[in-house]
């Protein structure tokens, strides 16, 4: 016959009895009233201050080629002057001096 013994396990006892263990239940969250609303939202813009994404693609050196997919967002691709920043077509001074 194996003898086992048991360790005393005192969480098994408090998961047991939640009436004397559990802590005092969360109040709940009061509804906030239309000044406090007001207040919290006082200075925040309304208006997002960067351009969309559609927009700000449009720059030199940027072509766009149309809609594409199922979901129809805008592509494009790049030419020279995207990556360098130089216009390859502007060339005032053909020896690279400034």
């Amino acid at each position: 016959m194996n003898d086992e013994s048991q360790q005393p396990n005192p969480s098994a006892h408090r998961s047991f009895h939640p009436d004397k263990y559990a802590p005092e239940p969360d109040k709940p969250r009061k509804t906030p009233t239309k000044e406090e609303k007001e207040a919290s939202g006082a200075g925040t813009p309304s208006d997002s201050l960067t351009a969309r994404a559609e927009d700000r693609g449009k720059s030199q050196g940027m072509h766009d080629t149309g809609h594409h997919g199922s979901s129809r967002r805008p592509s494009g691709k790049k030419d020279a002057s995207a990556y360098t920043g130089v216009n390859p077509e502007d060339s005032s001074a053909g020896d690279g001096s400034r």
